[in-house]
């Protein structure tokens, strides 16, 4: 069994090059859209609909409802899916779509959070009412990680201070230290290179063509 991944921007024909090898080389489908994991919403993801997946299996697609929640680690459940139907079925695996970040996860690993107390997130709240402090607080203790953000990266710098509150380490270290191991080690990574002015001519016709 292979697995693959094809990446490219919206608009760059990544989808159907995926159906295409899908058919050619006997595999399953693994799309990593967040928006295509949601049922009934189909013109914003360009999910592909049944006609176009000429019967290709594709995991990842109208899994949860619109109000349902997702985070990453789902995509690390249907990546296991995917990968023991294609062994138990004798096929390949083509996964598609998504950001990088996702597939990143996947083969790298992901640091595992520890839990945040109702007592630090209330600590946090405060803390970051002032994020020039927050910032100062991160340059103090963790020099790596503050020359990795901005001074006024809310969210970087509200999960740094849900580690450092939480387990008293310096979250350089923590994620460092706390990192699992990657659910993905054997697989061939293709780009597609699509110039930005046929990307925007493409995306210009689709709006066109949904109005």
């Amino acid at each position: 069994m292979k697995t693959i991944a094809i990446l490219g921007p919206t608009a760059s024909g990544k989808t159907a090059l995926s159906i295409e090898f899908a058919l050619k080389y006997n595999a399953h489908i693994l799309s990593l859209d967040s928006l295509s994991i949601y049922q009934e919403i189909d013109i914003a993801s360009a999910k592909p609909s049944l006609d176009e997946r000429q019967g290709v299996h594709h995991y990842g697609m109208d899994v949860l409802s619109p109000s349902e929640h997702f985070d990453v680690t789902m995509f690390f459940d249907l990546y296991k899916e995917a990968h023991e139907a294609s062994l138990r079925e004798g096929k390949n695996l083509i996964i598609v779509g998504g950001t990088g970040f996702y597939l990143k996860a996947m083969m790298d690993g992901l640091s595992s959070k520890p839990q945040i107390s109702l007592h630090v997130k209330e600590k946090i709240d405060q803390q970051l009412l002032n994020l020039e402090a927050s910032y100062a607080l991160i340059l103090e203790h963790d020099q790596a990680y503050a020359n990795k953000i901005s001074s006024n990266d809310r969210y970087r710098i509200e999960k740094w201070l849900e580690i450092f509150l939480t387990t008293n380490e310096i979250p350089s270290w923590y994620l460092l230290n706390a990192k699992q191991e990657p659910i993905i080690k054997d697989i061939t990574l293709f780009e597609i290179e699509t110039p930005k002015e046929i990307l925007a001519q493409k995306n210009c016709l689709t709006n066109s063509a949904d109005d």
